[in-house]
């Protein structure tokens, strides 16, 4: 259904309707301002998925690119959305920038119970590296840190191709 999207960086007027996946996928979605901080970093990137015809956004992944690590903060599809790759498709994008910018590692922190986020990063390369007990504020639930050695990926791109 969604083959035909677009990922590209998000416009400061476009806030709201990422704000709008945001509270679609998650629980505890992020609040505007910080996707408004994110934004005035000139070390944050946010990409979205935009469907070519509607002009709808799909989902959104927002990473730090700082030196030579890239932290991947936030990746999330609008459960319409899902099952169409398009998580894959924004994490390929986040491994590209990567790899473009001579990155060593990329990490990201998931919630202990996101078996399909830790899925995805798992099919991908990444590895869990440790836990960060009590990490998220409104529930106390663990993160798990996985991370993605940049140092020895070959054939792993090939994983996330759909």
């Amino acid at each position: 259904m969604y083959q035909d999207v677009i990922l590209r960086a998000v416009r400061p007027e476009e806030i709201l309707q990422v704000l709008a996946v945001e509270n679609a996928a998650f629980d505890d979605p992020w609040s505007v301002e910080v996707f408004e901080a994110e934004l005035r970093h000139s070390w944050s990137h946010c990409l979205v998925a935009e469907d070519r015809e509607t002009s709808a956004l799909l989902g959104h992944a927002v990473f730090w690119l700082v030196a030579d690590e890239v932290h991947l903060l936030n990746l999330a599809v609008h459960p319409d959305a899902r099952s169409q790759k398009l998580g894959r498709r924004l994490l390929g994008e986040v491994l590209q920038a990567a790899r473009s910018n001579r990155a060593r590692f990329i990490t990201v922190e998931v919630r202990s119970s996101n078996t399909i986020a830790r899925s995805l990063y798992g099919s991908a390369g990444f590895k869990q590296v440790g836990m960060r007990p009590r990490y998220y504020a409104n529930d106390g639930e663990d993160a798990v840190i996985m991370l993605y050695d940049l140092g020895s990926d070959t054939g792993k791109m090939a994983a996330l191709k759909p």
